[in-house]
C-alpha cells in the first residue's frame, strides 16, 4: 500500500551458550537495556554460536531481510555469529540496517585464532558424543587456557 511507512525497530539480540549461563543472559540483556535507551524489541537465544539456526538468530534474520529492523544492538560480535560476522554486516547494509557493537576487544589474531578452534572443538564433540561429553570437553578446555 503506497503512502503507508511502517516504523522499523531498534532490536536488542543476546545470546549465551547454555542454560547454565541464564544469569549471564540476563547480565547481557540489562547491560544492553542500560546502554541503548530507546529500542523496540529484545530477542535471546541460549545456543552455540555456530549454531546458526537458533530461534532468536533466523527471527532476526528474517526481519533484517524483511526491511523492519533499523537497528541492531549486540555486546560483543561472537554474541551473534562466530563464523561469518562479516557476512551478517553485509546483510545488514543491504537492508540499511546498522549494526552496533558495543564491545569489540582487541584480541591479537593468534588469541583469536585460539579462541575459534576451541569453539569447533567443542561443538563438534558435542555432535559426536552426546551433550554430557560436551560439557567435559569444555571444562577440559577452560582448565587448559588458565
Amino acid at each position: 500500500m503506497m503512502g503507508i511507512v511502517r516504523k522499523r525497530k531498534v532490536v536488542l539480540y543476546a545470546r549465551v551458550s547454555s542454560n547454565t549461563q541464564k544469569d549471564d543472559l540476563i547480565n547481557q540483556v540489562k547491560y544492553l537495556e542500560e546502554s541503548v535507551k530507546e529500542y523496540d524489541r529484545v530477542i535471546t537465544d541460549v545456543g552455540s554460536s555456530l549454531n546458526v539456526k537458533r530461534k532468536g538468530f533466523i527471527k532476526l534474520l528474517r526481519m533484517i531481510l524483511n526491511n523492519e529492523v533499523s537497528k541492531v544492538v549486540i555486546a560483543y560480535p561472537d554474541r551473534l555469529v562466530r563464523f561469518g560476522f562479516e557476512i551478517i554486516e553485509e546483510v545488514c547494509k543491504a537492508h540499511n540496517c546498522e549494526l552496533a557493537v558495543l564491545n569489540r576487544e582487541d584480541e591479537t589474531p593468534e588469541r583469536e585464532l585460539i579462541e575459534d578452534l576451541i569453539s569447533i572443538l567443542v561443538s563438534f564433540s558435542g555432535g559426536l558424543y552426546g551433550m554430557g561429553s560436551q560439557e567435559k570437553v569444555r571444562k577440559c578446555v577452560e582448565e587448559i587456557k588458565a
